[in-house]
């Protein structure tokens, strides 16, 4: 590779593009090779084919800060300017520290003739050479100054320019500009090859020893299940006619409870094992020709058929997965019917309850000759595609969009076959296809060429299995047909038959159907169970795998489903790097001679988590628990409270874009909201300017028309409060402050339990009730019903009364509510009031209880001329989680004397800040950032991409509601300032109160969100929620705005920063506190 290098340096790009290229034969997905080849096109001319060669690195690398610069420059070449200016964009956030970037990006500013960003980013490039290496720079950066009207300036910088002529600077060229760290030729990554010996191993039959002389009893298909979570898998079988659980005891296995009946005369195929639930409970489901079973299991262990109540006898399949193909964190089943061959989608709609929504699936209606299904990431963007191999012709690529159908795409490189497996043979971390064709075992590259790598009976293979049975990090084959053959996977000297040197030459127990292996025995190697096509198991231990290392995993998803199917596990440690797809449990990876992992990551469906140096012994697995962080809500509002910037709440929680309630059916947003931020103890001015923060911390971006203070002054012993609140639909009121007295103390609450909980209730004071018992935590947000009975003495519905309550709702997002929306039998769960009449005779109040709008916030519930005469107690139910903090009844004042002044901003200035981190605080607390802690990356992996409103001020797009939006990106604030002598003098004896009022959206890239993916379209009034996306937005005259301010790019995919970048002093603070209202 120095080869290539020096010629790379000397700037020979004909020998070092021949040299890259012959090397890239044998490595065909390295990173560092692509490079290298982007560079050596670039130096050679050869523009377009440089940007080909930077992609193929991003598909490998995405965080590559010196592929989006060769990509950028590349366009540059091509006279690509916008392109140019995404890529170079890309290039400075994850590494803003180098000169030449900004230089280039000055560049495309230019040919875009955006003057204001190509002059800013000519200047800080020229802030860092100091010793003008360059002169070409500060030329352009007159030119941009001439046409931006700064003729004084650019005088003064040509006058630079023509000294550093003077003084013999160097010609300007295309690679003068090019020349960078980015540039320069890398080393590749090297790989460690599995040892072209390898270990010595046996495969023994053991069958004796671990079933005694029932083993001919048993028959497949069968299932691996360890239902108690003991570490020792167990097997679910037939036996004689029969279902029945087998439990492993110590390496033995023994009858565990009931047999369970079968249909008569059903031939059945295949066993599916995943937590149907979401109980950490494994659930099994059985295809068959006649029907299927579905079978659940008790915390002890036992079976329990769960068939007959839920119809699954009417399943008729030959082959089949559980996956969580709609990413609603629960498992559906994707089956090939047994009678016509056709492929079929059923969705769990209820606790073993499925549907066929094939039609709505994208799965051709014509595809009528599958003949297996299987799982997996072919093009690595996170989400789990369906690969169908058929009868005739190669397999079938059903490609999953995001938020969209099944796409059929037919892969080039693939060969004819009916039986294949997938996973990543070469360990570049993306999965290939091993598939039997012709007589032979193909091996399809992703990305690469295919190879045969060995002749198998025509006919004779019934499956191929992908398993690393020597613990070396290299997935090894086995096929099974009339007998047992394996290959070694030796990495790049290919695969090699061990059959004999195995064992497995003599094996005699006949044709077999199906193989299944994991470690039986605890003795940190994966062993295998062998069902004959005749009937009867065998056992076949594995003697010496163990002389490598292996680590098992045991996933709990919280989001993701509970099984963790259909997540990848991505281990590095040392040279040995790999990527395991999960299909099924237990999750078994061989890692050679180490004994600790360098990194760990669960790629879970949201974003990936792990950890770093993990030690790992094989008798206990690495319990990987998917965090629940909160990737998408709100944006969140801070206050300046005299020491540090407090967190108050969030804002605009009930104004979603394309936000799903159910599929096809979108919340309405209500994009105005008024927020209550606190009094003058609390929110004092700071240097003649009252101070607030709004920033954008999630997966989202925020679209904000108007922004103003909110000034009340009111009378003593009074309360101002906002009527704005989350409705389950329109119509929305205008939002507006009311004035409230004369509170009516609560004499008794309790909760529907009978549980007192009066004190909880009658302050605000960070003591809650909180719902009994949350539902799963795939469907976030949610509780079973939960409510309280609210005593306040003999209610006069004469008064004009009003609830006033204070809580906090916790936000499902678009995930929870579609797999809510998916299940019947969950409870409408927004608040409903009813009053007591006559004891225990309760009826509904004809009013609209609402919730509040995410984190802590006070609505009101309008009582006046709502209730019923001899009404006396009231009862609150809900199903959503809310935490309710503080409940009380006043009545709405008459003649109020309460004063209220809108005041704009003087100082609007939109800057990166950040990530916070969450504060350590109790359960029935929302999820509270702390202001004094900021991390520059975020956790997940995908944000809106698109064009957002450039860094400053900001004060003409928030200035009036105009349909001019300052568009907000995740880690970005926006410093809002009010002065002081912009406020009206405060009367004598009054109390003065601050709020916060906003006009606008917020957007999340939650998978089941409309354009989740994209900052566009942008929103307006007046657009009809139930099309966006799809409905044009009108022109306007602040649309001048946009072009004006809309100059930054994001990419779509977050990119980590690898280098420090100095965060603005407006923006820096000490550590926060909560609100208290």
């Amino acid at each position: 590779m120095n080869v290539g290098k020096n010629y790379l340096d000397r700037g020979d790009a004909t020998n070092a593009l021949a040299t890259y290229k012959k090397a890239q034969m044998l490595a065909p997905n390295d990173a560092d090779l692509h490079l290298n080849l982007a560079n050596s096109y670039l130096v050679a001319a050869a523009a377009e084919d440089a940007t080909q060669q930077a992609d193929e690195v991003l598909k490998l690398e995405p965080n590559s800060a010196a592929a989006y610069f060769v990509k950028g420059s590349a366009w540059l070449r091509l006279s690509n300017f916008e392109e140019a200016t995404k890529a170079l964009e890309n290039a400075n956030k994850i590494d803003p520290g180098e000169k030449a970037t900004f230089f280039q990006l000055g560049r495309a500013r230019m040919g875009l003739q955006q003057w204001e960003p190509a002059i800013a980013a000519f200047r800080e490039g020229l802030r860092m050479d100091p010793n003008r290496l360059h002169v070409g720079p500060r030329y352009l950066l007159a030119q941009s100054l001439i046409r931006a009207g700064r003729q004084e300036e650019a005088k003064r910088e040509l006058e630079l320019h023509q000294a550093d002529l003077e003084g013999g600077a160097p010609a300007i060229s295309e690679a003068t500009f090019e020349r960078s760290k980015f540039t320069q030729a890398r080393v590749p990554f090297k790989l460690d090859q599995p040892g072209k010996e390898g270990i010595k191993i046996k495969f023994v039959d053991s069958t004796k020893e671990t079933f005694g002389d029932a083993a001919q009893n048993f028959s497949g298909p069968v299932a691996v299940i360890d239902p108690s979570r003991s570490g020792w898998n167990g097997l679910f079988v037939r036996a004689e006619g029969r279902f029945q659980s087998l439990r492993n005891s110590n390496g033995v296995f023994h009858l565990r409870g009931a047999r369970h009946a079968a249909i008569p005369g059903a031939k059945y195929s295949k066993m599916l094992v995943g937590d149907l639930q979401n109980d950490r409970a494994d659930d099994i489901v059985v295809l068959g020709d006649k029907g299927g079973h579905v079978f659940k299991f008790d915390t002890n262990g036992f079976a329990i058929d769960a068939t007959s109540s839920n119809r699954a006898d009417v399943l008729s399949a030959s082959d089949g997965l559980l996956m969580d193909l709609d990413f609603t964190g629960k498992l559906d089943l994707l089956a090939v019917r047994s009678d016509t061959n056709a492929l079929r989608l059923f969705r769990q709609f209820g606790p073993f309850l499925f549907n066929d929504i094939t039609s709505t699936s994208g799965i051709p209606a014509l595809l009528q000759n599958i003949h297996a299904v299987a799982m997996e990431d072919w093009n690595r963007d996170g989400i789990m595609d369906v690969m169908a191999s058929r009868r005739v012709g190669p397999p079938l690529l059903l490609e999953k969009q995001r938020g969209g159908p099944l796409i059929p795409r037919d892969m080039t490189n693939w060969v004819a076959g009916e039986v294949f497996c997938t996973g990543d043979f070469d360990n570049d971390l993306r999965p290939d296809l091993a598939i039997v064709s012709a007589g032979h075992i193909v091996i399809c590259s992703n990305g690469g060429e295919r190879r045969k790598i060995a002749s198998v009976e025509n006919g004779g293979v019934r499956q191929i299995v992908a398993i690393d049975y020597d613990n070396d990090g290299w997935l090894d084959l086995w096929t099974i047909g009339e007998g047992i053959r394996a290959w070694r996977n030796v990495g790049l000297s290919g695969f090699q038959e061990q059959t004999t040197q195995l064992g497995l030459d003599k094996f005699s127990g006949g044709a077999i159907s199906e193989i299944h292996f994991a470690d039986f025995d605890k003795d940190c190697d994966s062993d295998a169970i062998v069902a004959l096509a005749n009937g009867g198991l065998r056992y076949l231990r594995n003697e010496g795998g163990n002389a490598n290392s292996q680590f098992k995993v045991q996933l709990h998803g919280t989001r993701s489903n509970a099984s963790g199917i259909g997540c990848k596990v991505e281990v590095e440690t040392g040279r040995l790097r790999l990527i395991r797809t999960v299909r099924q449990w237990p999750v078994e990876i061989g890692v050679g001679k180490h004994r600790t992992l360098d990194s760990f990551v669960v790629h879970w469906f949201n974003w990936p988590q792990g950890s770093a140096e993990v030690p790992f012994t094989c008798k206990e697995p690495l319990f990987a628990l998917e965090l629940t962080i909160q990737e998408g809500s709100c944006p969140y509002l801070y206050a300046w409270d005299g020491k540090r910037f407090r967190f108050v709440t969030d804002i605009l929680g009930a104004a979603p874009l394309g936000l799903p309630l159910a599929e096809g059916r979108y919340i309405e947003a209500d994009p105005e909201e008024i927020v209550w931020i606190g009094n003058e103890q609390s929110f004092p001015a700071r240097n003649g300017a009252y101070e607030l923060q709004i920033t954008e911390e999630l997966r989202e971006a925020l679209y904000l028309d108007e922004a103003k203070l909110v000034v009340v002054d009111h009378e003593p012993g009074t309360e101002v409060q906002s009527i704005d609140k989350l409705l389950p639909g329109k119509p929305f009121p205008r939002g507006a402050i009311v004035t409230l007295h004369n509170e009516h103390p609560l004499q008794a609450a309790r909760t529907l339990e009978g549980m007192n909980v009066i004190s909880a209730l009658k302050a605000i004071d960070g003591r809650r009730v909180s719902p009994a018992k949350l539902r799963v935590p795939q469907l976030r947000g949610l509780a079973e019903a939960h409510g309280l009975v609210l005593d306040f003495g003999p209610l006069d519905s004469s008064k004009p009364l009003v609830l006033v309550m204070n809580g906090w709702l916790r936000f499902g997002g678009g995930m929870a509510n579609i797999a809510a929306s998916q299940d019947p039998s969950l409870p409408f769960p927004f608040p409903v009031l009813e009053a007591e009449v006559a004891p225990g005779d309760w009826r509904r109040v004809d009013v609209t209880v609402g919730a509040p709008a995410g984190k802590t916030k006070t609505i009101l519930v309008d009582l006046e001329d709502k209730l019923p005469p001899g009404a006396r107690r009231l009862r609150l139910t809900q199903a959503f989680e809310i935490h309710w903090d503080r409940i009380a009844l006043m009545e709405k004042k008459p003649n109020a004397q309460t004063k209220v002044t809108f005041v704009s901003p003087n100082e609007a200035d939109l800057h990166f800040r950040g990530f916070s981190t969450i504060q350590n605080l109790p359960q029935d607390w929302p999820l509270t950032p702390d202001y004094g802690t900021v991390s520059t990356n975020s956790y997940w992996t995908i944000t809106p991409a698109g064009w957002c409103t450039r860094y400053g001020d900001v004060s003409e797009l928030i200035a009036t509601r105009d349909e001019g939006l300052a568009t907000l990106n995740g880690g970005d604030e926006l410093t809002l300032k009010f002065a002081t002598s912009a406020l009206p003098p405060k009367a004598a004896g009054t109390v003065r109160e601050f709020f916060l009022y906003v006009d606008g959206w917020d957007k999340d890239s939650d998978f089941h969100v409309a354009t989740g993916t994209q900052v566009e379209p942008l929103p307006f009034h007046g657009m009809n929620d139930q099309l966006y996306g799809r409905e044009p937005r009108p022109a306007f005259s602040s649309d001048a705005l946009h072009r004006k301010y809309n100059t930054r790019w994001v990419e779509g995919r977050v990119l980590k920063q690898t280098a420090k970048v100095n965060i603005p002093l407006s923006a820096q603070g000490t550590k926060g506190s909560t609100s208290t209202r």
